[in-house]
């Protein structure tokens, strides 16, 4: 999905692009400029999967998930970037002598609105199913797209009318909604970037699902009681730390194989699960 949507934002990006400077388009221009962010975004995405995939070594032995969360944050800077050059450039255009675009851009922006809403829908559900933070950032870039692009077509439309109308004045309405395609770009960015930036510092899972292992490993026999348990994201998987207190009579080698079945029951029930650490506590009823 990364490849295609790669393929596409570099066809996006060209033809807005070279429409925009053909019809005398500041927002659809502006809205290239974004497509071309998309274009470096995708590149993170496919590097970022590429990299979360290898598996754990010596010197990374919970995995590489967090190259995922690294790639997110590289589109997310890449947008807020990206809109602050638009907005700069917009204002700019504001206070030149303005001229009115040509229809074909209007068609252009419709045409990547819908092509950029449907891979937003198929990139987020894959995001979802494979709990890739890349993928999902991948998408919500998308969907920043998908406003953008009627942001500009909005513009156009509005310099059109004043086209029809005879009323220059209306020709500014195209850098007004190329400045309004770079907030939601700046927007979009900042919560990209908030959201990496809390993964990175080890965030842990919601109460909701963290429940749901705790209830898998109170039904192992021999688990007395969970003293502790930790779930934390790790780009696609989960690595589980939990404290369990058993009865304090029992061998050492017992002590050890309800380790082992807590394991395996975590293992069998939640496929997200990459690592676990187990720590056994002696068990006291006060």
């Amino acid at each position: 999905m990364a490849v295609w949507s790669l393929v596409i934002n570099v066809i996006l990006t060209l033809g807005k692009g070279i429409i925009g400077f053909v019809a005398r388009s500041d927002a659809l221009v502006a809205d290239a400029a974004h497509s071309a962010t998309d274009v470096a975004g995708s590149i993170a995405v496919l590097v970022g999967i590429h990299f979360a995939r290898r598996p754990a070594d010596e010197v990374h032995p919970y995995g590489h998930g967090k190259a995922e969360f690294i790639a997110a944050s590289l589109v997310a800077i890449l947008l807020v970037l990206a809109g602050i050059d638009v907005m700069y450039k917009s204002i700019m255009e504001m206070f030149t002598k303005l001229v009115a675009p040509a229809s074909i851009a209007l068609y252009a922006a419709l045409v990547a609105v819908v092509i950029k809403e449907v891979l937003y829908q198929y990139q987020v559900q894959a995001g979802k199913k494979n709990h890739s933070p890349a993928l999902i950032a991948g998408a919500a870039d998308h969907r920043s797209d998908v406003y953008s692009s009627l942001a500009a077509a909005v513009g156009i439309v509005i310099a059109l009318i004043g086209v029809r109308l005879n009323q220059p004045w209306l020709y500014v309405a195209d850098p007004i909604a190329g400045f309004i395609v770079a907030i939601l770009v700046v927007f979009v960015g900042y919560r990209l970037l908030r959201d990496s930036f809390t993964s990175l510092m080890d965030e842990v899972l919601d109460n909701e699902t963290t429940q749901l292992i705790a209830d898998t490993v109170s039904c192992v026999p021999g688990v007395q009681r969970i003293d502790d348990l930790r779930v934390r994201i790790n780009g696609s998987y989960w690595i589980v730390d939990v404290k369990i207190s058993v009865n304090p009579e029992i061998t050492v080698l017992q002590g050890h194989q309800i380790t082992k079945n807590v394991k395996a029951a975590i293992m069998e029930k939640h496929h997200e699960v990459y690592d676990i650490l187990i720590h056994v506590n002696p068990f006291f009823a006060d």
